[in-house]
């Protein structure tokens, strides 16, 4: 009997993924070969085969906070003006007592890859694209977010006793997983599927 111990958390989620510095694999638009979207201060999309890129409009969110000289109370406040987003200090009327202020101006970027991005009918959220690791099994989408992710899913559903890491902690690997996936009678069809794609990303890898 094939035991498979769970992983905690989430670390499959593309929110867990881009922030640990991993690629999501889609199919590049040029090429149809894997591409890996990254996030390193911004979300990328690069071919390792054609070495198409583009990149996800970032947007920023201008903040200018401090103490405010008069009545000591600390603020901070948005700043929508487009002149005043050029500079790196800006002059801001306190929202308490109304005194002018000059403070710096911090800029961010408000895109972020947050928890509530997530993948929808086997495309990523930021480009549209198909995951590279994509395919179907009675007619229902099956992907994988990368490599590393493939081969999990492949131990777990291949499984015959499937182990929680945590009789307390709710949230693991599998947490999300459709029941479909789950279902013993699906194992091995499922896991056949998941092979054939473990075997193009193989090929993938192999053309020089």
């Amino acid at each position: 009997m094939k035991r498979f111990f769970d992983e905690l958390g989430e670390p499959y989620s593309i929110w867990y993924l881009l922030h640990h510095g991993k690629p999501v694999l889609v199919e590049c638009p040029k090429c149809a070969g894997p591409a890996s979207i990254t996030d390193n201060e911004s979300i990328e999309m690069r071919c390792s085969h054609c070495f198409y890129m583009q990149k996800y409009p970032m947007d920023y969110d201008y903040r200018a906070s401090g103490v405010c000289t008069s009545c000591e109370r600390w603020f901070n406040v948005q700043v929508t003006d487009k002149g005043q987003q050029q500079h790196k200090n800006v002059h801001i009327r306190c929202p308490y007592c109304h005194t002018s202020n000059q403070v710096p101006l911090n800029k961010k970027t408000s895109h972020g890859c947050s928890s509530g991005f997530v993948i929808k009918d086997g495309k990523d959220p930021f480009f549209q694209l198909n995951l590279y690791l994509l395919t179907h099994y009675r007619g229902k989408l099956i992907w994988a977010m990368n490599h590393e992710h493939l081969n999990y899913l492949i131990d777990y559903i291949s499984a015959d006793l499937r182990m929680k890491p945590s009789l307390y902690i709710k949230r693991h690997a599998s947490y999300r997983l459709p029941k479909y996936m789950k279902d013993a009678k699906n194992r091995d069809g499922i896991v056949k599927a998941l092979q054939k794609v473990q075997h193009k990303y193989e090929h993938s890898h192999s053309i020089v």
